[in-house]
């Protein structure tokens, strides 16, 4: 009698354990799920879990819901939405628009930027001082200048954008991932879209001609 209480008292366990969950656990001869196995060995190591076992509607746990961490920042060559709010508040940022111009006209863009096209980024950057204030009535960025940031409607034509600079020597230049499209999510500006397929990739089809 007494090898017979630890079973039955494993049972009973069982059976609360399951019966929390909504669920109903019963003796049988075969195999108990391996909800109950695993309690049970942590409760009794004396009772075999061959004495019991789940019925059909005892169904195994759920699977966990799996969320997909957020993307974290490349510090080096990025910056997210509230890093440029704070430049934008001190005042310390060269903000360069590298969509097509049309687009920008059409679509809008982030207040106070410049909008050179990803095409001309390259030339662009190797003005000298005097034709960058001419061209663009603004001081030109320093080779050192961490806050020399691009972007454009999302992360791709901003990424070439860095690229390019990197390796005209502005080394510390980085760009706004999100872009146009996150700057407008978190401000609550109206995002207007292009239905042009065409235009959408357009950066793609034309990649590799902004690094010749």
């Amino acid at each position: 009698m007494a090898a017979i209480r630890p079973i039955k008292a494993a049972q009973s366990l069982a059976s609360r354990l399951c019966a929390s969950r909504g669920r109903v656990c019963t003796p049988t001869t075969t195999q108990a799920c391996g909800y109950c196995c695993q309690h049970i060995a942590h409760s009794s190591s004396n009772t075999p879990t061959t004495q019991y076992a789940c019925p059909s509607t005892h169904h195994a746990l759920p699977p966990t819901p799996t969320t997909t961490p957020p993307r974290k920042i490349n510090r080096r060559t990025e910056l997210d939405f509230e890093e440029l709010r704070a430049l934008q508040v001190a005042g310390d940022i060269a903000l360069i628009d590298v969509r097509d111009s049309t687009e920008r006209e059409n679509y809008g863009g982030i207040p106070g930027s410049l909008n050179i096209p990803l095409c001309k980024i390259k030339v662009a950057l190797q003005l000298s001082e005097e034709d960058w204030i001419r061209e663009f009535n603004m001081e030109k960025p320093d080779l050192q200048d961490r806050n020399l940031v691009f972007y454009a409607r999302g992360p791709n034509a901003s990424s070439a954008a860095v690229e390019i600079a990197h390796r005209l020597g502005y080394k510390r230049s980085r760009h706004y991932t999100g872009g146009w499209e996150d700057y407008c999510q978190k401000t609550g500006l109206p995002l207007k879209k292009s239905q042009d397929k065409g235009f959408v990739n357009y950066y793609t089809n034309n990649f590799d001609q902004y690094f010749l």
